[in-house]
């Protein structure tokens, strides 16, 4: 055989092998190709509820102890302000007490009216009883203003500066057992607003000595 026949002998050799190497590597791709398709994760699937399995290891923080216990409630402590929210207030001074007493004649004389009894100048723990007596009207008492020195004679419903005379009695085989009973009211502020307060005060002619 020639050179030039030999030359094209093998020329016509390579290119078969070419194409049946180019045959078989085309058959293998699709199966390739379909074993990767089954490998390879569902995108869907993997945004779906159902098949969602937890965050991703990276996204996972570690727990830090914050120093409070999350279970025990917390109790804030009350401070002094608390305590002062509640004061008792005062009455005015004696003298401011009369010049009220004194502008309270004038005007009822300016109207003709009965005058206020001088006793409403003073506060129940400013008078003492000095004695019970009974008449025609019934009970009375006597009292002196301590500020003053100032005695007066008061019946039931008499009224002070703070309170008023709710009863006036005794036995009279008996002058231990005289006595006058006040009813007393004193004011409180509590946040700022003023609120009433009453009590019953028993006082006799026994109490001075």
């Amino acid at each position: 055989m020639k050179k030039p026949e030999i030359k094209q002998a093998l020329i016509a050799v390579l290119l078969g092998l070419t194409l049946t190497a180019a045959v078989v590597a085309a058959q293998d791709k699709p199966e390739q190709a379909a074993a990767k398709s089954d490998a390879a994760p569902q995108p869907q699937q993997v945004r779906s509820g159902r098949e969602y399995l937890g965050p991703t290891a990276d996204s996972i923080r570690p727990y830090r102890m914050s120093g409070r216990d999350p279970f025990k409630k917390t109790v804030k402590p009350k401070g002094p302000r608390a305590k002062a929210q509640a004061r008792l207030l005062g009455f005015p001074t004696l003298e401011v007490r009369r010049a009220e007493f004194r502008q309270k004649i004038a005007q009822a004389r300016a109207h003709d009216a009965a005058e206020p009894d001088p006793v409403m100048q003073y506060l129940v723990s400013e008078l003492e009883v000095t004695g019970v007596f009974q008449d025609e009207r019934g009970y009375g008492a006597f009292v002196r203003a301590q500020p003053s020195g100032t005695m007066f004679f008061i019946r039931r419903g008499a009224r002070c500066f703070n309170g008023e005379v709710v009863s006036i009695g005794g036995d009279a085989s008996d002058p231990g057992s005289a006595k006058v009973v006040f009813r007393e009211v004193s004011y409180t502020e509590i946040n700022g607003k003023q609120s009433p307060q009453e009590q019953i005060v028993t006082k006799s002619p026994a109490d001075k000595k």
